[in-house]
């Protein structure tokens, strides 16, 4: 399903020690892979007070808050991500995602549209594309019961 980015916003320096840190992203994502996505936005929020220019840290909170549902966040953290980074797809494809769970299918598949057109090899938004545009046909289908009757 959604898995978070790698990138660098780090906890602390030790310098000299010759230990490579963990950084808070890397944690995030450790926690996010293991189910906690409530922590793992919580690291994603310090790593993003260190490093308020990251697409990747946003990406990867909005990954955790749609986990979590809380679907606003989500979406304003994926649209920072094409702020940051217009260019990404993973930012169209976490706001396609959010706006899938909003049911706002028509939206949607043309972010992940977007998506495409900056990687068009991407299986994963091509098999979204291909779902979305079944869900949007599914639900008008299902909006329109009963105004035609199927005749045999």
């Amino acid at each position: 399903m959604a898995e978070a980015e790698k990138g660098s916003a780090k906890t602390g320096s030790k310098e000299g020690d010759g230990k490579e840190e963990i950084s808070l992203k890397d944690k995030g994502n450790e926690f996010f892979k293991a189910g906690n996505y409530l922590k793992a936005a919580a690291l994603y929020t310090q790593a993003i007070k260190l490093d308020p220019s990251s697409p990747t840290l946003y990406s990867n909170r909005a990954a955790a808050f749609l986990q979590l549902v809380k679907l606003n966040k989500a979406l304003a953290d994926a649209e920072t991500t094409i702020t940051l980074n217009p260019q990404w797809e993973k930012g169209y494809f976490r706001k396609g995602c959010v706006l899938e769970a909003m049911e706002q299918y028509d939206n949607a598949l043309a972010t992940f549209q977007i998506a495409l057109q900056y990687n068009p090899q991407s299986t994963e938004v091509s098999r979204k594309i291909k779902r979305i545009s079944q869900l949007a046909k599914d639900k008008k289908t299902s909006s329109r019961s009963g105004e035609h009757e199927i005749q045999c």
